[in-house]
């Protein structure tokens, strides 16, 4: 009330967020904007992520960059080394070169499978590893006679979801660059998520698509439409076993650090593509880290 900057930021980041308060977001942008105006660096940063994801405002990516500019010359150390990201040894952020794909092989049709290699660079890698590391959870599954999750033995992993706490401007340049690599909106696209796997960790066969043979699932498909490709990056390679496992297809995959793998979970039609059921091999030796992203047949909201 009085506009201390860190007070105002930090009623800003839990109003936005909802982090101990009831969630007002719109007057949780406002603290932060007040706390920035007083060269608070941490809600110049937020600022950042705000405009790089069009929270409550279009998105620009060129604003993002000028906040996070801002915060990092305020000395917000975050802000500085996710500039030396951006900046890959240049001066300016190219958003264009962030946001290009590299080139695609083709691997199958029945499942739609694609490969992209170099797909993120090893420090980008190891930027999302620890940015949502902490957040690691028992990985869920769907349940099939109500609403929500449950732990499964069929899923043994670890999973972190990359919310507002865990996103960066860099987050934002990714899910871009999946956009134009898979040809799908990032509108459709869900929550990121950091998976995790120790030895012996597994997610046996499944498929990611939505079957409708429940009413919960139904339901599920209805609200929020189907789930119509999957995006892996591979962000280590520093163990054994863990192939990415398409039996029907006679295809497994395992990445190199920064190997993108997509694939198409229905068929042109729309319809679920039994084919591209998938098992996530267990681990032999050392930890596995993978970045999901899941896209939706219509906007997630």
């Amino acid at each position: 009330m009085t506009g201390d900057p860190d007070s105002l930021a930090e009623r800003g980041r839990r109003l936005l967020t909802g982090d101990g308060v009831a969630a007002s977001p719109r007057e949780g942008i406002t603290c932060l904007n007040r706390a920035a105006d007083r060269g608070h660096a941490q809600a110049t940063a937020l600022l950042a992520l705000i405009a790089a994801f069009g929270v409550l405002r279009p998105r620009s990516l060129s604003d993002a960059i000028t906040c996070l500019r801002r915060a990092a010359a305020l000395g917000w150390a975050p802000a500085r080394l996710e500039l030396q990201l951006l900046t890959r040894g240049v001066t300016d952020v190219n958003i264009a070169a962030l946001t290009a794909p590299p080139p695609v092989r083709i691997v199958a049709e029945s499942p739609r499978i694609r490969v992209f290699e170099r797909f993120a660079t090893t420090a980008e890698c190891e930027w999302l590893v620890e940015s949502a590391r902490g957040g690691l959870r028992r990985a869920l599954v769907y349940r099939k006679d109500g609403e929500g999750h449950h732990a499964a033995d069929s899923r043994t992993n670890t999973e972190a979801d990359f919310t507002f706490d865990h996103a960066s401007v860099l987050l934002a340049l990714l899910r871009d660059r999946i956009a134009a690599a898979s040809g799908q909106p990032i509108a459709h696209f869900e929550v990121a998520k950091l998976l995790h796997y120790d030895p012996g960790q597994q997610f046996a066969l499944h498929g990611d698509f939505q079957e409708t043979t429940t009413p919960a699932l139904a339901a599920e498909v209805k609200r929020h439409g189907q789930r119509v490709a999957t995006f892996l990056i591979y962000l280590n390679d520093d163990y054994e076993g863990g192939e990415t496992d398409f039996p029907r297809a006679g295809f497994r995959y395992r990445g190199a650090r920064g190997d993108a793998l997509l694939f198409f979970n229905v068929d042109a039609a729309g319809r679920p593509d039994f084919n591209s059921v998938h098992a996530g091999q267990p681990t032999t030796r050392g930890e596995k880290w993978v970045f999901s992203q899941w896209i939706r047949g219509s906007p997630v909201g």
